[in-house]
């Protein structure tokens, strides 16, 4: 016989606790050289954990509750594995890791992670929703349902702000859990909206980013080299397509077709699903026949911090982004003449009054009145 299995709690496997960053709390079960790990949904601070227990933490009863109701959870599960020989099979509780232990439902932030997976979203934006959800996870103050208070949700909104400056993606992070605190009440697990009577402002916004024809064709001429001048090309390509980052990478030499004498390419936004014909326009079918017709070469983040190295060499002073092309083949084409109806179905707008804030930043009509003056 190889004795009886050991079950102990252990806090900061991974030792990434420190004074701003939570470490996780697990049960472990040790039985014959075989180790099984199971989360207690529980993660504090390191100041906020001595010996086996929750301290100095707000919730530290609750916490400790917690943890309690698996590690019991788990000796109840025990009993149920072992054989008629007293042995314990430990790979039948591996089948219960991902599983709900008793209480542990009661974590706000595991039913979070299963809304958020669940919800009919493009997975751009779900991967903006995981964002909020890590922030929430270092945090540390939001754990269960009954973190969810006014006065806690304040804490995360000065979290926030040490970590973004622009006002705007402060409201971004919290305009993305309000829509989960309000399915929260619908299933009953709150009982009151902690944004209840509380404003966060959108902050003002910086306008439009774009270049002018000069400084995009500054761009253009730079001599490159490597990843720079991928990440060049796939700027400029946005340039002369209006396509996002995320449409553009997903390109294939399938989706371009022939129309006369014109390369096009007929498909859906990533984003919206809003359907899109665009033509090629030469430099932009010498972009994707350069790098045969696959220009998912970088990822949006290291397309953007390269494109602050581009910029500074173009002597741009703008923070360049993956997006400023896309904007600026939208304004671009607008200073040319082209309508405000057609540049909407050349960007797959849902509808013209997206479009026409593009209208606004230029005056188009107000230079186009000058000019019937003079």
């Amino acid at each position: 016989m190889a004795g009886i299995p050991q079950i102990k709690i252990v806090f900061d496997r991974r030792k990434k606790a420190s004074a701003v960053n939570p470490g996780t709390v697990e049960i472990e079960v040790s039985y014959n050289r075989e180790r099984v790990r199971l989360s207690t949904g529980v993660a504090v601070l390191k100041q906020q954990w001595s010996g086996k227990e929750v301290v100095n933490h707000p919730q530290a009863d609750h916490l400790n509750e917690q943890i309690r109701r698996v590690y019991d959870g788990i000796h109840e599960k025990m009993s149920s594995i072992a054989s008629t020989k007293g042995e314990y099979d430990l790979s039948l509780l591996k089948k219960v890791k991902k599983t709900k232990l008793q209480g542990s439902s009661a974590s706000f932030l595991d039913w979070l992670e299963e809304r958020i997976d669940m919800r009919p979203v493009t997975e751009s934006t779900r991967k903006q929703h995981k964002v909020m959800l890590n922030c929430l996870r270092d945090f540390g103050l939001i754990r269960f349902f009954s973190d969810l208070t006014p006065k806690n949700i304040r804490l995360w909104d000065d979290f926030i702000r040490k970590r973004v400056t622009a006002q705007a993606s402060v409201h971004g992070y919290h305009k993305r859990l309000k829509p989960y605190i309000v399915e929260a009440i619908q299933f009953e697990k709150l009982e009151s909206n902690p944004y209840d009577g509380m404003r966060i402002s959108r902050g003002k916004s910086e306008g439009i980013k774009f270049l002018t024809e000069e400084e995009r064709d500054r761009v253009e001429a730079l001599e490159l080299y490597g990843m720079t001048e991928k990440v060049r090309d796939m700027f400029i390509f946005s340039c002369y397509t209006g396509l996002a980052y995320s449409d553009l990478v997903k390109i294939k030499k399938s989706d371009v077709f022939r129309q006369g004498e014109d390369y096009c390419i007929r498909d859906k936004r990533m984003k919206t699903g809003m359907p899109y014909t665009i033509v090629l326009l030469p430099k932009a079918i010498a972009i994707l026949k350069k790098y045969n017709y696959n220009l998912n070469l970088m990822s949006n983040q290291k397309c953007n911090d390269q494109l602050k190295i581009i910029a500074n060499l173009a002597s741009l002073h703008i923070n360049l982004t993956m997006h400023v092309g896309r904007h600026t083949f939208a304004t671009w084409a607008l200073t040319k003449g082209v309508g405000i109806e057609t540049v909407s179905k050349m960007l797959a707008h849902s509808n013209v009054a997206m479009t026409e804030k593009y209208a606004h930043v230029l005056q188009t009509s107000v230079i186009q009145g000058f000019g019937k003056l003079k």
